[in-house]
């Protein structure tokens, strides 16, 4: 992305193209907006709800009572772009400057340049009135319906995965520390300010207004709950072959890959572009532990499937969600994905051939910054001596088509291969946010004693740090 092409420093063009829902309704600037606003100290300035759009009074634009067309031009997204033209950074978007001001390619980053080649931003600009009000045409959205979902991740919560509501119940009630217990309510529980996390259910002008902006749209991204077993998805999909659409739509999808619906390949084949982001974390009884109760021959099983029996117009991509459990272990994880020799996961130019990654912010005592300043360096070691394998072994990274076409300066040089490691422990190192550790080592051990698993055992060399907190 050329800077000197944007309208100022701060520039994003996503208020312009995107709008992101929320499994209970709610709606956002995008998905990861706000989304380091609770830091070491709680947060209470950015802190609740500031990337979630908002009507005149304050109260949240929830789709189960409201429609998104009219959110589109709300005071709220208004403001929002008439802060990025003037330079000033909207406090929604304080995830993407904090990561890039530590050397991290942020979602703002490789949006804006991935969009700039799909729209005319001049025109969107020059459509754009001086009160930061842009006509309603969505290129892209992001889709999340409701919460349904087989896992409950270490990292999330009933917010977003029904999974979690059974040990959610049974670990809330016994947490000490306040802090943690606040930080881990589940708040609303789908009920307040109209929020519902069955919205798409209950508001046909969602669908009349959605259906009306389709054709326009260039891409529609399915998260969850888990995208692959709720119905709605699929309804979709079919409506725009029925539309006669889907040769010129891209679908995009976080998903478990824990199952999906017979037949879904065959629909997949008849729309431009699929790129689905695989949710793993990390490699064996690791990432069965983090994204639990996954089991890691399934887990390794959906890899291969993807990789062979899905058409050429689909993308695998792993997305990882780095945070303090696995962030020492990610240069095992990339070794093993190097060493599969996959096909089309994750192979050049995505994540330069390794595996594809974004931090966890929420819960903040999983966040990287959380690690104790010893057990960083002890990481950064860890890096520096897997680097020069990596370096060494850069061709497992091309595929085949590629082979003759990239250059190791190319590879060494890219934006989201070692670069973008290093960016990682620079952001890691950037704040001590050791303060929550305690809140951490509780989470952990209640997460233990409900689940029957042990982490000591499960992430050894993580062991010290627990030393007075599990036996």
């Amino acid at each position: 992305m050329n800077d000197n092409q944007l309208p100022s420093d701060t520039f994003c063009i996503l208020p312009w193209v995107h709008l992101s829902t929320r499994p209970d309704g709610s709606m956002r600037v995008c998905c990861t907006a706000n989304a380091s606003s609770v830091g070491a100290t709680n947060d209470k300035i950015h802190g609740g709800m500031v990337g979630v759009l908002k009507d005149n009074e304050g109260k949240p634009n929830n789709l189960n009572i409201t429609d998104f067309q009219s959110s589109w031009n709300s005071d709220y997204m208004r403001n929002v772009r008439q802060q990025m033209l003037n330079g000033e950074k909207p406090a929604s978007c304080i995830k993407c400057y904090k990561e890039e001001a530590s050397g991290h390619r942020s979602k703002r980053q490789w949006e804006t340049e991935y969009w700039m080649q799909r729209v005319d931003l001049g025109s969107l600009l020059e459509n754009t009135q001086q009160n930061g009000e842009v006509p309603p045409q969505l290129a892209y959205i992001d889709l999340r319906f409701g919460t349904k979902c087989q896992l409950a991740c270490v990292m999330c919560s009933p917010h977003d995965s029904s999974g979690w509501i059974k040990d959610w119940k049974a670990i809330h009630p016994q947490i000490k520390n306040k802090t943690l217990e606040e930080n881990t309510r589940w708040k609303d529980k789908g009920s307040i300010n109209g929020s519902s996390y069955n919205w798409h259910k209950n508001n046909p002008t969602f669908w009349d207004q959605f259906y009306e902006q389709m054709p326009h749209m260039k891409q529609i991204y399915f998260a969850g709950g888990e995208s692959l077993i709720i119905e709605e998805h699929y309804e979709i999909l079919e409506e725009a072959i029925r539309q006669g659409i889907a040769g010129d739509l891209e679908l995009r999808y976080n998903s478990n890959g824990v199952e999906w619906r017979e037949g879904l390949f065959d629909l997949w084949k008849k729309f431009k572009l699929v790129r689905f982001h695989y949710s793993v974390d990390s490699i064996h009884a690791m990432n069965d532990y983090i994204r639990y109760p996954s089991e890691w021959k399934r887990t390794e099983e959906v890899f291969h499937i993807l990789d062979t029996q899905t058409s050429n117009n689909v993308e695998v991509t792993i997305a990882c969600a780095v945070q303090a459990l696995n962030v020492y272990y990610l240069p095992d994880f990339i070794k093993w994905k190097l060493e599969q020799r996959f096909n089309k996961v994750n192979m050049w130019p995505f994540g330069a051939g390794g595996i594809n990654y974004h931090f966890v912010y929420h819960p903040a005592h999983l966040n990287v910054k959380v690690l104790p300043a010893w057990f960083k360096q002890k990481c950064r070691e860890k890096y520096e001596e897997f680097y020069p394998w990596w370096e060494a072994n850069w061709k497992l990274s091309i595929p085949k088509w590629h082979k003759y076409k990239v250059e190791y300066d190319d590879w060494r040089n890219a934006n989201y291969g070692i670069k973008r490691l290093q960016g990682m422990l620079n952001f890691m190192e950037s704040e001590d946010w050791s303060v929550r550790l305690p809140e951490m080592q509780e989470f952990i051990q209640l997460c233990d004693q409900q689940r029957g698993n042990s982490f000591v055992e499960t992430f050894p060399e993580m062991k010290e740090i627990f030393n007075n907190a599990q036996s």
